[in-house]
């Protein structure tokens, strides 16, 4: 197995990286970069993150490619090379950015995704390609109230922002091409650190209101006490794009990577949160103007997504994932974990390795 994985560099392409070169794939990284040197040098910062061994490290390179220009900037040379020698896809890389304009979004999300997919018909037209996992979001659910199905994509909803909108737009193409190739969709939810060393590069969403809680900055919470707040770690969205990866490639479709009926209510949540950061619980008040997430901006990106009354179906992933073992554990069993690693890292300020974290996960914090 030769896998072509975009996003190496990023949070859930990490995880994956690090289980790949666990197994026997040989992997080739599409890495943005100068030159082929500048994106190894890339690439050799993640595997020393990671912790990966000298050994496991001989069975991935570096390719240097770009989402955003045509071809993923790859010469049609470089493009029948890895056609001729890549049998499976992961396509983890996007922009995770709530902030950025449709024209930037789509950029990445919506011509990266069509990019890949060009070459995965390339790979499929010598008829190679086994499989093909594109990682997607739960949230292409977007203001949706009531239950959302893997089956749905477009059903009237509105969107937050454009990363909602743009990985929607990208899952529609995936779709299509998913008529012709053996392509599975992954939705997670929001991605949290690791369950059990809390590790994570990206301090971003949940972990933005949980940073003003810890210090005393947040009044009230805008939401109501029974939406579901849903949440997942990296390393069980990361098992699942392993496992299906390795699926027959008779199994196709969309996927969630959720909570769903097992995630946590906002008043759960706050409840946990207080618990762990050793601080009062702060009221929950339905449009509250009396909350610090009607006075920031990174907080009118982030709260909303406490107040959202919507559960996502998951009758293909408990099919797929929950046979080999892989279901998301229960919040409450790793938020510590989350804490004291955030603290650890003083909340993204100080940047702590994937290895690092593992090898200080015995040693309580300051």
């Amino acid at each position: 197995m030769s896998v072509l994985l975009t996003g190496a560099t990023g949070f859930v392409g990490m995880e994956v990286l690090a289980r790949l070169l666990e197994g026997d794939e040989e992997v080739v990284a599409l890495v943005r970069g100068g030159d082929e040197s500048e994106a190894q040098a890339r690439l050799d910062t993640v595997l020393d993150g990671l912790g990966v061994e000298p050994a496991a490290r001989s069975r991935v390179r570096a390719v240097v490619a770009e989402l955003t220009s045509p071809g993923l900037g790859l010469t049609d040379a470089d493009a029948d090379t890895l056609a001729g020698e890549v049998t499976e896809i992961v396509h983890c890389a996007a922009s995770v950015s709530f902030a950025q304009s449709l024209p930037d979004a789509r950029a990445i999300n919506v011509l990266g995704t069509r990019g890949v997919l060009e070459l995965a018909q390339r790979i499929g037209q010598r008829g190679a390609l086994r499989r093909m996992v594109h990682v997607s979001t739960a949230y292409v659910a977007g203001r949706h109230r009531g239950r959302f199905a893997e089956r749905d994509l477009y059903i009237g909803q509105e969107f937050r922002n454009t990363y909602e909108q743009t990985k929607a737009e990208a899952e529609a193409l995936v779709d299509a091409a998913g008529q012709d190739l053996p392509i599975v969709t992954l939705r997670p939810s929001i991605i949290m650190g690791e369950s059990d060393t809390g590790w994570t590069p990206a301090f971003n969403v949940l972990y933005w209101p949980l940073r003003a809680f810890d210090r005393g900055l947040l009044p009230s919470i805008p939401t109501k006490p029974g939406n579901r707040v849903d949440v997942v770690p990296v390393d069980f969205v990361a098992d699942a794009i392993v496992h299906l990866l390795r699926e027959p490639s008779d199994v196709r479709g969309v996927v969630h990577a959720t909570a769903s009926d097992a995630a946590p209510t906002a008043q759960e949540l706050v409840a946990l949160a207080a618990q762990t950061l050793g601080r009062d619980r702060p009221p929950l008040v339905e449009d509250s103007d009396d909350s610090l997430g009607r006075h920031s901006e990174e907080a009118a990106q982030y709260m909303p997504y406490f107040d959202m009354e919507m559960i996502f179906d998951d009758e293909r992933a408990r099919e797929l994932l929950s046979p080999a073992g892989i279901v998301a554990p229960p919040l409450h069993d790793y938020f510590p974990a989350l804490v004291d690693y955030a603290r650890r890292a003083r909340w993204g300020k100080t940047a702590l390795t994937r290895a690092q974290a593992r090898a200080q996960a015995t040693t309580p914090a300051a």
